[in-house]
């Protein structure tokens, strides 16, 4: 039978880099398929912030006067639609979803889906206010309805997807985010000392990292040993308590870090499905982490972690203080942590079965 030809449109920053380097390897493991991979290529300062999510920064004006699916369906797309008319492949995957801004306003064959973690009226109801007008609600509402499938990263996103954006619940598939476990080793639990917490995030200020510095200084003094992996600058310099690591490789944080550690800390101002808290997981840790977009879908509320509101200082403080005081909790937090990645963000399950359905999704359209 002839090999399936798949197109992966997808962004090269933030979590979507280690998305794509994920998806990857599972592509590259199978026989039944060309595929061409595209990521934007590198883009004046400008063009940049057409593609980051405005929620991140929304005192930035930029973000409130561009609408990057515009951009997209126009003139920054170009490149895009020349290199998939170059491949011809049956089916096309765009991640996140403003990508697919590059066809979908264009009497296309061939069927596109798209990945996302969130929909602008999600971020709107749930996270910021005001970003958004009602033309560009439903400028994206037109870009998922017009996708042959489309598989949000939680059942946060699958709802508003479904409600708000009206695609009917049979075009809908939660694909959570995924990584190879196998690179993953338990933590080595120990019982002494102090609770060995980390923080990882380059955006220091936003996911909260200033206020978790300043926990482990003060209530937590004596309780907590915070390591930050941040390559930010704002994470730079000496705190009481705190070792700061700068970036570190993957390879590093998963196979020296992680299993270092006795918890990680997320508290965040405003995040969807980080990945962060999965890789946490992977690795038997407990986390602590806002309860904000699809994070309860990650973290199992006193099961695997402890979920608090992301203005609740002295919630954070309490739940870190409870891992600190417990070890037999977090133990037992940490080994349930393992077992439900294993059972939920497995790459090679979730991306292959994804595979599958981009495969078959092509053969009928060449079919019909």
């Amino acid at each position: 039978m002839t090999r399936a030809r798949l197109t992966f449109v997808l962004q090269d920053a933030l979590g979507w880099k280690t998305y794509r380097h994920q998806l990857s390897a599972v592509l590259e493991a199978r026989d039944d398929i060309h595929f061409q991979f595209i990521a934007p290529v590198p883009l004046p300062r400008w063009r940049r912030a057409l593609i980051k999510h405005p929620y991140m920064r929304p005192s930035e004006s930029v973000y409130r006067k561009i609408d990057p699916i515009k951009a997209l369906q126009g003139l920054l797309g170009e490149k895009i639609r020349a290199e998939i008319a170059e491949f011809k492949p049956s089916a096309l995957y765009f991640g996140g979803h403003w990508l697919a801004a590059t066809v979908s306003e264009r009497k296309l064959t061939i069927p596109y889906t798209v990945a996302t973690d969130h929909t602008r009226a999600s971020m709107e109801r749930s996270l910021t206010a005001g970003i958004w007008t009602p033309a560009d609600l439903e400028r994206e509402a037109r870009l998922f309805q017009g996708a042959a499938h489309v598989f949000p990263m939680s059942e946060w996103t699958a709802r508003s997807v479904r409600d708000d954006c009206r695609v009917e619940p049979g075009r809908i598939t939660v694909m959570p985010p995924s990584i190879n476990l196998a690179r993953f080793v338990r933590p080595s639990y120990l019982d002494q000392g102090p609770l060995r917490l980390i923080f990882i995030g380059n955006d220091f200020l936003r996911k909260g990292g200033d206020k978790l510095c300043r926990w482990v200084a003060g209530p937590l003094a004596g309780r907590a040993e915070l390591h930050v992996v941040s390559g930010d600058r704002d994470a730079q310099g000496e705190r009481p308590g705190v070792i700061f690591h700068g970036r570190v490789p993957n390879d590093r944080l998963v196979g020296e870090l992680l299993p270092s550690m006795d918890a990680l800390c997320h508290p965040t101002k405003s995040d969807m499905s980080p990945l962060v808290v999965i890789e946490a997981a992977a690795a038997g840790l407990p986390a602590v982490a806002s309860r904000i977009g699809a994070i309860s879908e990650i973290i199992r509320e006193g099961e695997t972690g402890f979920l608090v509101d992301p203005e609740d200082e002295a919630g954070f403080i309490a739940a870190l203080g409870r891992l600190a005081e417990e070890p037999g909790l977090r133990r037992a937090m940490g080994e349930r942590a393992w077992e439900y990645a294993r059972q939920k963000f497995d790459a090679s399950v979730n991306y292959n079965a994804l595979i599958d359905y981009l495969i078959a999704l092509g053969r009928r359209g060449a079919a019909g």
